[in-house]
Parts: C-alpha cells; structure tokens; sequence
C-alpha cells in the first residue's frame, strides 16, 4: 500500500511538469564514470523520475569541440543549459575556485568529500552571485598521482625531477617538494616520458591506467595532490526560467548524480590502483606491473607543512576575503587556518 501511495504521488508530481529538455555537456567520454554514471543518469534516470518529462541529451566534453575552461562563461551567456567542469580548469576566472582542491589537503576520498561539503556553500554563492551560474552536483575525479619513469622509494626522490602538472597550485606544490614543474598537454604526455622531456607526469591513478601510461612509467608514488574536483551547473538564467517544480526535481535527482559519483569514484580509485600494481582487484581497467610506493612516517609530517604552505600561497593570490572564507569553512573542518 505504502508503495502504491508513493507511485501514485511521483505520477501526480511528474504530471504537473511541463516538458522539460536540457542541453548537457559532461565530463570526458573516456573517463569510467562518464558512462557508468553521468550517461545513465542523463538519459534514464532524470527522464524516469520526471515520467518522461524530463529529457537531456548528453554530449563528452571532447565531442562538444569544448576545451573545459569556457564552460562557466557559456552556461552564463546561456548558450548551453548544463555543464560538467573542473574547477582547477575554470580558476583562471576565478582563484576562489581552487579553494575547493588545495594541494596535499586530502590524503584520501573521504577527506576530499568533507573538504568539498564544507566549502560548497561558498562555492554556490560565489557561482552564483559573481558568475551567473547554479551549482547541481560536485564531481571527484581519482587521486591525482605520480607516474614516474625511475624508481621513488621516498619524497626525497622527486627531488631535482621534471614532473608535468596542471593548474598553478598543482605547479606550486610539485616546487616545493624540490622538483620542477612542467605544463604539458595531457595527449602529449607519453612522449614527453618517452624523451625524457619530463621525468614524472602527474594524473588520476585511473585516467593514467586508461591512457596506458604504465607502458612508459613503470613505478608510482601514490601521493594524492588533490582530486580533480569538478562541478556541475546550470546557467543562473536558464535555471529562473525553469518551472518551479522543474527546479525542485532537478535539485533533487541531482543529488543522486552527486552521490553516485562520489561512490563510483572511490571504488574506482582502489580498482586502479590494483589494476595499475597488478595486486588486488582489477576491475575497469587494464592490469599492469607498476611498482608502487607512498609516503610513510615523517615524511606525511613534512606533507602537511608543504600543502600549508602552498595553501598560504593561494590565500595570498585569492585575497584576504577568500583566505577567511576558506579558513571559516573548509580550514575550520580540518582544523586549518590560513594567514
């Protein structure tokens, strides 16, 4: 009986909602979660939820002919409904953004998540009010990590070494640790370890696994930078043109997406990085026979006091109102405080 109500209910809700389609971009049509989760979630769910009056067509992030970064302006200027970004790719309109990955803050998912939770009230005012843009659901990606061409038994290693990164914060953590930083394009990647252009190449442990990398990098040093975080958002518009109970539902299913994502990213996270060792469970991607190492001891004490120092650096760049809206927020939640 207690189902029936509950059936009838979602039909008399979905029927009061006028028909509804979304232009979406998601993430990378390479990346696991994009067809495990994003895809169906898009295509069925939403429309399932909504009876039918809900629709979205789906587009990757490289079929769309979009680079990443322009994503927020498009969403604002309404020429696109939903959009899936990175917030390390769009921080270029605003250092506030990277507030919500600082490097070597999240030694795990589940610091990551706690992280994102307690700044995503500043990230949706800030969207919001500076970008004309409405956050739905935030998006994790596997740790980033390093691929490495030569043995790294300890942090000492990476000292003096070439590692590509991306993103400025990326750059700044890579230089404190004693190594240099290179920008290089991530297709361009196994050349550039071919060649010796770089001597490590930071990525996710999963998104490294795909692109095989492994065949060139033989040994990883599993020292999550940070987690890729991303976002997806709706321009503010778009969103206020939407019929009330539309919005609702979109908020609502949107939340789903949120925790599917973050579920699928860690298990993920641990399949690859079996996957990438060949011990444990393999499962999404292809087996390899990478050595692997992590940080252990002191050597975590001296990660803190790099990723705070680096994360003085950003507040510093961001401003003296980003630093305390980080401080009252995201520090707060790890017991962090930025000058």
């Amino acid at each position: 009986m207690a189902a029936l109500m509950a059936a009838m209910a979602t039909a008399a809700v979905s029927a009061d909602l006028p028909a509804t389609h979304f232009r979406v971009i998601g993430g990378g049509s390479h990346n696991y979660t994009y067809s495990a989760v994003e895809k169906p979630f898009w295509e069925k769910t939403l429309p399932e939820a909504s009876q039918g009056q809900v629709t979205a067509e789906l587009a990757g992030l490289s079929e769309s002919g979009l680079k990443g970064p322009e994503i927020i302006r498009l969403m604002r200027a309404n020429a696109l409904d939903i959009g899936m970004g990175v917030f390390a790719f769009v921080s270029g309109d605003d250092a506030m953004f990277e507030g919500v990955d600082l490097p070597g803050m999240a030694p795990d998912i589940a610091t990551a998540r706690k992280m994102v939770q307690a700044y995503r009230p500043v990230l949706e005012q800030r969207m919001r009010e500076r970008h004309g843009v409405h956050l739905l659901a935030t998006v994790p990606y596997t740790a980033q990590v390093f691929f490495c061409r030569e043995p790294v038994k300890s942090l000492a290693d990476l000292k003096g070494r070439k590692v590509r990164t991306r993103g400025s914060n990326m750059a700044d953590f890579v230089s404190a640790l004693g190594a240099a930083p290179v920008m290089i394009a991530f297709a361009e990647v196994i050349p550039a370890l071919q060649t010796g252009v770089v001597d490590c190449a930071v990525t996710g442990i999963g998104s490294g696994n795909a692109a095989k990398w492994y065949d060139v990098a033989k040994y990883l040093y599993n020292l999550p930078i940070d987690w890729s975080i991303g976002f997806y958002a709706i321009g503010e518009k778009r969103w206020q043109q939407l019929d009330p109970a539309v919005r609702q539902l979109l908020q609502d299913q949107a939340s789903i997406l949120e925790n599917r994502l973050w579920e699928q990213t860690a298990l993920e996270n641990d399949y690859a990085m079996a996957c990438n060792t060949g011990q444990g469970e393999c499962r999404i991607h292809s087996p390899a026979d990478m050595q692997a190492s992590s940080p252990v001891g002191q050597e975590r004490e001296a990660l803190r006091a790099v990723a705070s120092q680096v994360a003085g650096q950003w507040g510093k760049r961001c401003g003296p109102d980003c630093a305390k809206a980080w401080s009252d927020s995201v520090g707060h939640a790890l017991g962090v405080t930025l000058p």
